[in-house]
């Protein structure tokens, strides 16, 4: 009895059997299923592609607008703070207080300015300051300035022991020369200048 020997070239698409070619089966499925798969990528690219164009033919550019006109002079030159204390230390004959300051550097004590307003009832005048109890007495506010702080002294003119100043509320302006060279004509002394001219917040 002679056995059949069968040759197969396992292929995708053929099978071989003695020598002969026969088509698979399944070959034909796959061949459309991925037909089917390439299609659909090919609908997918070209669907993206018309919406990135429609995309980038709305995206123009408009006309350019005219100039802005040139904005205020911000605060950039300028420190400033509140301070409410009572921290007095009496050292004969004159009560201090000392607060520190990192704003103020060898250079502002150089060129540029340290200012200091009193809190009296609503305003604020600038020190130093002298106001008189009477014709012949009176009390002066002076402030020294070192690099990273300042001290307020507060002294009588009899130079006795005055009372002790309680708490006081300050305003503390620190201003570096260029926004002073900037702003010339300003008056120092007023502090609602100084605050409207440099932006300042209460």
């Amino acid at each position: 009895m002679k056995l059949k020997v069968f040759k197969y070239d396992w292929r995708p698409e053929t099978i071989r059997k003695n020598g002969a070619t026969l088509k698979s089966h399944t070959s034909k499925k796959s061949k459309i299923k991925f037909k089917k798969m390439n299609s659909i990528k090919t609908i997918s690219t070209l669907l993206l592609l018309v919406t990135m164009t429609i995309f980038s033919s709305c995206k123009k550019e408009g006309p350019e607008g005219p100039a802005g006109k040139d904005g205020v002079d911000g605060n950039a030159n300028v420190v400033s703070s509140t301070i409410t204390s009572s921290a007095w230390a009496y050292n004969a004959p004159s009560w201090a207080i000392t607060f520190t300051y990192p704003a103020i550097t060898q250079e502002i004590i150089n060129s540029g300015a340290v200012l200091v307003y009193i809190k009296v009832g609503n305003n604020y005048n600038q020190l130093p300051l002298t106001f008189y109890q009477s014709s012949s007495y009176s009390t002066t506010i002076e402030v020294t300035t070192f690099v990273g702080g300042l001290s307020l002294i507060w002294t009588d003119s009899d130079l006795t022991q005055p009372n002790n100043p309680g708490s006081q509320t300050f305003k503390v302006v620190v201003i570096a020369a260029s926004g002073m060279i900037q702003n010339p004509n300003v008056d120092y002394s007023n502090y609602e200048e100084v605050k409207s001219t440099f932006n300042l917040e209460d």
